[in-house]
């Protein structure tokens, strides 16, 4: 490795020197430059509007790139679209342009597009950049969503402006509540999607959902579908499951003109956790401006909290679910340079403008490429030099990427991923359609959603009478209202303060009984909680706020039954191994956690266990397969090997099909059968894209399990923090046996998987 930028020598001096460790530090930089994306006509030539071209021109806009004429050209021309490029290149334009030239040439009933964003911070922050090119009264824009003031809904829906600025959710609950939105919704001739890539998993299964519900409104006058996007890797794939119409793709560069750095540290055998926090106070201390990306609430949080108590920098929290008002501030505040740098979680992967920022440092490789070149592009914009810094630190990919730097940078962009047909989704989707409509025609429902209307009949939540299903008013709109995020497809359990006696948040089932069980530790809003009690058919958890100072965290120990399962497509992989894509019943039983210091290797702490398992069922999608026995060993090596291969294949899920950690879930057993299920209630798409691309993650499992030089197991191969019982009964060189013999020879028998399973199953 060859550095030649000064300033990444010094901030890895400086690291160094901090931490005082020899294996910390940069191993790998990778330099991109950019050149100006391809040039199209000057704006003059492409017969926009006079206050348009002024607008430009207040932009120092004097020449559209190529990627945005042809998507100006294709929306004039009636077609549905979906437009990727990368961060800052332009992309709003690319479809606000043609947009407004056609609102210009005529004047119709307004609204006349629906500009949708999946945040409400966004929309706002979004509205500011429309409002340049609205110009002095020519056309008009607002927000219209659950933050709005009554009293400006009122006058909005009095008066619509010519673009209505709002969110997926807002449509969602909206079309059944709300007369306003159900105007706005059959008027608009545009239905623009921003931050496409965003749609997938659960939240993209219910957002085709409304798209579906829409499509049936305006069954006879659809509106034109156009979507925006960060590089994504099935565009035209996503864009028509999505909206349900054909989409022309067009491409634009992947960044702006410039150079950014791109910078691998390791963090040896310390936490990642605190070299990232250390790493921030280093960038903090140099001027430099930053983010911390991270994938979850609990771990940004840490993060701030590590940054502060250990090297007196303070970075604030930035993510989903801050009051509004916090959340424009902390905005603000990076904006201003009034604080180094944040740690967020996705909520500033978006396009929020924050200014300008030197650095982004990501705590972790993100669950997939295009999420990191998304969050990437956020550093050394406006034609400034940018670092990217990602920490690697003792895990299956990260120590795969660590061995083969130069694979991280020339990976593929996985596919986008969803399941069109979770009926935890649907069933809330189909009720709300009958809400809506009031009643629907039978044979106006195919595969699924019939299965679905069938099961509101068994809950008493529709009835059908003669060709048509009725919903049953009182019962539907109840559960309608208690089930109608879509920002997931479990039920919400109430986090409850015993001591402040308040709401302080909120966690999805089955996620908040591996979080919230009795005596789990939980962190929440820079605060530490424990919990005293979760009951789960009342669905509430009650918890009391512990001492900033708490030295440990913990871990559940918990077991997954199978209960029942169905497949849904089957076939054997190229090298014989038999794979199965099905609906699965699980059973999650609690039965004890482990306390750890922070300090502590993952095998470290104290176990404690429960007279009676706190226990949740749920449905969803899974991957099944069936690996051939070894009749050389015992019944406990087999075990050990399977187990191993397991999770060996859940790591290689992550690059493979884009999938964060704990986003799936596994079952072994010691007769080789393997169950790698989706942790989303109705299944997010994950197992499904599994199944399809089993040879690619297959062959990374094999690489986790055969390089590493551990004895037999270690968090850099096979340990799991997510492992249900302490990562207990693995072996990492049982596996590479297994797995070289299939990948050298492939099976010679094959047979169902489940078929003849045995043996007590491990997680």
């Amino acid at each position: 490795m060859i550095i030649r930028d000064q300033l990444i020598l010094d901030i890895d001096n400086d690291l160094q020197e901090l931490i005082k460790a020899r294996d910390i530090g940069v191993i790998y930089v990778y330099r991109e430059e950019t050149g100006e994306p391809e040039p199209g006509p000057c704006i003059e030539d492409i017969d926009l509007p006079d206050p348009l071209i002024e607008a430009l021109e207040r932009r120092g806009i004097r020449r559209l790139y190529r990627f945005q004429y042809d998507a100006y050209k294709s929306i004039l021309n009636g077609e549905n679209v979906v437009i990727t490029a990368g961060t800052g290149t332009g992309k709003t334009e690319a479809f606000l342009l043609p947009i407004l030239r056609k609102i210009y040439e005529k004047r119709t009933p307004k609204p006349q597009a629906m500009l949708v964003y999946p945040t409400k911070a966004l929309a706002r922050d979004q509205l500011q950049r429309i409002n340049d090119y609205l110009g002095y009264g020519v056309f008009s824009a607002a927000v219209y969503d659950g933050d709005t003031p009554r009293k400006i809904r009122q006058k909005i829906s009095a008066n619509p402006p010519d673009i209505v600025v709002t969110n997926p959710d807002m449509i969602h609950v909206g079309l059944v509540l709300s007369p306003t939105i159900r105007r706005f919704v059959k008027d608009s001739r545009f239905m623009v999607v921003d931050e496409l890539h965003v749609y997938e998993g659960v939240f993209g299964s219910h957002v085709k959902a409304v798209f579906e519900r829409i499509n049936r409104y305006r069954r006879n006058n659809p509106p034109q579908y156009i979507g925006s996007s960060a590089t994504i890797g099935n565009p035209r794939e996503h864009g028509e499951t999505l909206f349900g119409v054909p989409v022309k793709v067009i491409e634009g560069p992947l960044r702006r003109r410039g150079i950014a750095y791109h910078v691998l540290v390791s963090a040896g055998r310390l936490s990642r956790w605190t070299v990232t926090a250390a790493l921030a106070s280093v960038l903090a201390r140099r001027g430099l401006r930053f983010i911390v990306f991270v994938d979850s609430q609990q771990m940004a949080e840490l993060i701030a909290r590590i940054a502060w108590r250990s090297y007196g920098v303070d970075i604030m929290v930035h993510r989903a679910g801050l009051p509004a008002d916090e959340r424009k501030m902390i905005e603000s505040k990076l904006r201003a340079g009034e604080i180094s740098g944040v740690a967020a979680t996705p909520t500033l992967e978006l396009g929020i403008d924050i200014g300008f920022l030197d650095a982004v440092i990501m705590a972790a490789p993100p669950p997939s490429f295009a999420k990191y070149l998304q969050r990437a592009g956020r550093a050394g914009r406006r034609g400034r030099k940018g670092y990217v810094f990602t920490v690697l630190a003792d895990d299956p990919i990260d120590a795969y990427y660590e061995r083969n730097p130069k694979r991280y940078f020339e990976q593929e962009i996985p596919p986008l991923y969803m399941d069109p047909e979770n009926e935890e989704v649907l069933r809330i989707h189909l009720l709300a359609l009958l809400l809506e409509q009031g009643r629907i025609r039978r044979d106006g429902l195919k595969g699924v959603w019939l299965r679905v209307a069938d099961r509101l009949r068994y809950e008493r939540l529709v009835s059908w009478v003669g060709p048509y299903i009725y919903p049953n008013y009182r019962l539907a709109r109840k559960v309608f209202m208690e089930y109608m995020s879509i920002r997931g497809s479990g039920p919400q359990v109430v986090i409850y303060d015993v001591d402040e006696k308040n709401i302080v948040g909120y966690r999805e089932l089955p996620q908040a009984v591996l979080d919230l069980h009795p005596d789990a530790v939980y962190l929440l809003n820079r605060r530490i909680y424990k919990s005293i009690e979760i009951d789960v058919d009342k669905k509430i958890a009650r918890v009391k706020r512990l001492p900033d100072d708490t030295p440990y965290y913990t871990r559940p120990l918990y077991t997954v039954d199978l209960v029942d399962y169905s497949i849904l497509a089957s076939r054997t992989s190229s090298r014989g191994i038999p794979l199965a894509y099905a609906w699965v019943k699980l059973s999650i039983s609690v039965e004890g956690y482990i306390v750890r210091n922070y300090w502590e290797t993952e095998k470290a702490g104290i176990k404690y266990w429960f007279d009676r398992p706190v226990t949740y069922t749920y449905n969803t999608k899974a991957l099944l397969l069936k690996y051939p026995e070894n009749p050389e060993w015992d019944y406990m090596s087999n075990a050990e090997a399977f187990h191993a291969i397991e999770h060996a294949l859940i790591s290689a899920a992550r690059p493979v099909c884009g999938a964060a950690l704990g986003e799936m879930g596994g079952i072994s057993y010691p007769s080789g059968d393997i169950v790698i299920y989706d942790g989303a209630p109705g299944g997010s798409g994950l197992a499904k894209l599994l199944f399809e691309r089993f040879e690619k993650a297959e062959e990374i499992a094999y690489e986790i399990v055969s390089k590493c030089d551990c004895e037999d197991g270690c968090p850099r191969c096979i340990y799991s923090p997510y492992c249900g019982n302490n990562n207990q009964v693995l072996s990492r060189r049982k596996a590479a046996y297994v797995l070289g013999n299939i990948l050298k020879k492939g099976a010679i028998k094959t047979v169902e998987p489940l078929k003849n399973k045995y043996g007590k199953p491990i997680v």
